[in-house]
């Protein structure tokens, strides 16, 4: 209990005292004969100034600390390890880690881009590739397509150029078809 009066007399002594200097500089900036208005103006930008500088240093020591923290784990976890120099290496579990990160599908969120013409998307991707597959299906539908069989996809949505090469990346672009109609035909019945 007397820790915690102690405390805050001392938060209150130490708030008042950057008030006056705070008043004290907004004077000094105001000028020789300057109205109280001009004074205080020049007050809150001083306390403002002050304030954004703190809250900067407390961001800042925020995210060092999740630095640390983040660094801590990955050590935790074998994926990283000091050197006789402080220096920080990967591990040769943090290689294998890498490796099957860089093996992962990217996101499955796309911006969706309405049209006004049907898009077919059609696509034979081989079993050996069946993660892949997945992660296409889930895109695809994401993207607002409706199935029509398995791996037969349409709907009046544009495909993004950012897809497009991540499936280029992917290394799965050859095993898909896509199609713009121009000209519904029999396609109005299913649609």
């Amino acid at each position: 209990m007397r820790g915690e009066i102690l405390l805050k007399a001392l938060e209150i002594l130490k708030e008042c005292a950057l008030s006056q200097a705070d008043f004290l500089e907004a004077v000094l900036a105001a000028g020789y004969g300057a109205s109280m208005g001009k004074i205080d103006y020049e007050y809150s930008k001083a306390k403002r100034r002050r304030e954004r500088a703190s809250w900067e240093r407390k961001n800042l020591e925020k995210r060092r600390k999740r630095l640390q923290n983040f660094l801590y784990q990955m050590k935790h976890d074998g994926l990283i390890e000091t050197t006789k120099k402080q220096k920080v290496a990967i591990s040769q579990k943090g290689e294998q880690k890498l490796g099957e990160l860089k093996r992962r599908p990217p996101g499955r969120d796309y911006p969706k881009i309405d049209t006004n013409r049907m898009t077919i998307i059609s696509f034979d991707i081989p079993e050996k590739f069946h993660g892949k597959r997945d992660w296409f299906r889930e895109v695809v539908r994401n993207l607002g397509f409706r199935m029509i069989h398995q791996s037969v996809w349409m709907g009046k949505k544009g495909i993004p150029e950012s897809l497009v090469n991540d499936l280029e990346n992917l290394k799965i672009l050859e095993h898909i078809e896509i199609f713009e109609v121009t000209k519904s035909g029999s396609l109005k019945k299913v649609v």
